[in-house]
């Protein structure tokens, strides 16, 4: 089973779904749905999980899923992987009156329930901690909205410690005996220590020879806690100097908005149909070919301080021509989301990479110019 939401639909997906006949429903399906107790289920977006709540509130999957959503709770449930991890949750209204003198920075405030990057802030150091607060307020504000409350809640806010090391995002799910399988894994890419920006992942083999086994020990211990089986996610993780820390379990979809689809012209795999098929990747095999490319994509969003309302236009074909080995760019039109073209490429190098992730996106949009106010 599988459930969509009709904003951002991956072409892959579809034609995987149809290939292997998936039944399938929409986020506000006026068909009731039952689901049975040992079924597969997966979506394309985070924002069917609210009506999974109202039609199968009980199901094992859908309780799960609550419990990762809320971020204080997962915490709180893998306590037992990283017993020294500060956390604390408050209420949006109580930032302005806290005493940050005993938090142990560096730490990230976000909101509990949350959505992408929307109101991550990384605070290093305490003398930053006004400044990152009223941020994040403003930002809440301008979100309102956009958002549904399920994606984004911002009555209440989870601060917590900030790890340090290299961050990698995985696609994977557990299967019926309770088996981890990887799907991709792809690193991070940040311009600097408060960046929190989804613009660019990357894989490759060496990344996957690198990180692999040490990814599916951690995710054998985490599902000791989880216990769930049949189960999709997407997982972000830092490997630190103590090991595998958890930053945040996505359930029941792997990497949004169809970038899960990167494992596809990458290796070869299409996330959403190894699940269905109970189909685990042979990466011994995978990893021995010789590929001198690193696959990513690129999440190209409307720049910080300009309102989706006030773009006029959007020159994607000159954006296009910033990536030398394109595979495809997928326009993006959302009313409701920031991002507007995710653009799948390899490179060469890390370099390549980092021009990229730099890039200016204002050259790009042409805003409507800004109207008088008449007296």
């Amino acid at each position: 089973m599988i459930i969509l939401d009709k904003q951002i639909i991956s072409p892959i997906l579809i034609q995987s779904v149809i290939e292997n006949e998936i039944p399938i429903f929409y986020n506000g399906d006026k068909r009731e749905l039952r689901l049975p107790l040992k079924t597969k289920l997966l979506t394309n977006s985070e924002s069917c999980l609210a009506w999974l709540e109202t039609s199968n509130f009980n199901h094992p999957h859908v309780a799960a899923s609550r419990v990762v959503k809320n971020k204080a709770m997962f915490r709180s449930l893998i306590t037992p992987l990283a017993k020294d991890y500060f956390y604390q949750l408050v209420k949006l209204n109580e930032l302005n009156e806290m005493n940050a003198d005993h938090l142990p920075f560096p730490i990230v405030i976000k909101p509990n329930k949350g959505y992408s990057s929307v109101g991550v802030y990384v605070v290093h150091e305490q003398k930053d901690w006004e400044k990152a607060v009223q941020s994040l307020q403003a930002e809440l504000l301008l979100t309102q909205g956009v958002y549904h409350h399920s994606l984004v809640n911002s009555e209440e806010i989870i601060i917590e410690q900030y790890i340090d090391g290299q961050e990698y995002a995985v696609d994977c799910y557990i299967n019926h005996e309770g088996k981890p399988v990887v799907l991709n894994i792809l690193k991070r890419m940040f311009v600097n220590k408060e960046d929190t920006s989804d613009r660019i992942y990357y894989t490759s083999n060496a990344i996957l020879k690198e990180i692999k086994d040490e990814i599916l020990q951690f995710l054998y211990t985490l599902n000791e806690v989880f216990q769930v089986k049949n189960y999709p996610f997407h997982l972000e993780v830092r490997k630190s100097e103590k090991g595998i820390i958890p930053i945040e379990l996505n359930p029941l979809r792997f990497a949004g908005a169809g970038t899960t689809d990167i494992s596809h012209y990458a290796f070869d795999i299409r996330g959403d149909e190894s699940y269905f098929l109970d189909h685990e990747p042979d990466w011994d095999m995978i990893v021995k070919k010789e590929d001198p490319f690193i696959y990513s994509f690129f999440c190209a969003e409307i720049p910080e301080g300009m309102r989706r309302e006030s773009v006029k236009t959007i020159d994607h074909e000159k954006l296009k021509n910033e990536f030398h080995h394109l595979i495809e760019y997928r326009e993006i039109k959302s009313s409701s989301d920031r991002l507007f073209a995710i653009i799948f490429f390899k490179v060469k190098s890390l370099d390549q990479l980092t021009r990229l992730l730099n890039l200016d996106l204002r050259r790009f949009i042409e805003a409507h110019p800004l109207k008088e106010e008449i007296k």
